[in-house]
């Protein structure tokens, strides 16, 4: 397989204990469908204090424009890959094969998933039992649980909202 930025060999390298494709490069990673799953619920790799606070600080929601009309295509069926940002609004933009082959990750990408991951499950266990509250405060009132989330400041609304929700409610 050939990166999908230098058009080298990627070589075969080991990440929280999965091996993934790294360019020699540029540092960007090839990760096969279910493997960026398993490195962010793996806690090996010690992220930087710093690696985490600049990862969060330039978060943002969408994909943009340059990204979006940006062409990869995936090296192992050439498919134009789709530009997404992870877990919605981090602001680290990823390419993914549509047909599920995997997912490319430019040059420090991985690290910065992975610090944006272990954020943001360290604020939920932080913050379980006031989530739990506010569940089951606002169950039942579907869009005023947003609303209720954005006036206590409670952040990732929709996906923190929805797992708490399923998790305690059922809903």
């Amino acid at each position: 397989m050939q990166c999908v930025r230098c058009k080298l060999d990627l070589v075969p390298e080991r990440y929280e204990g999965t091996e993934i494709d790294r360019c020699p490069r540029c540092q960007g990673a090839w990760l096969d469908e279910g493997e960026l799953t398993r490195i962010v619920d793996t806690v090996d790799v010690k992220i930087p204090a710093e690696v985490v606070r600049d990862t969060l600080a330039v978060a943002f929601k969408g994909v943009p424009q340059d990204e979006a009309r940006s062409i990869e295509r995936c090296p192992k069926c050439s498919a134009a890959m789709e530009a997404i940002n992870y877990d919605y609004g981090s602001g680290i933009v990823l390419d993914r094969c549509p047909d599920g082959h995997g997912t490319w990750l430019d040059g420090g990408e991985l690290e910065k998933v992975q610090a944006h991951h272990e954020h943001w499950v360290d604020q939920a266990k932080r913050s379980r039992a006031e989530w739990a509250e506010f569940a089951r405060s606002v169950s039942g009132r579907g869009d005023e649980a947003a609303d209720e989330s954005r006036r206590r400041d409670l952040r990732p609304t929709r996906y923190l909202v929805n797992t708490i929700l399923r998790r305690f409610l059922g809903g």
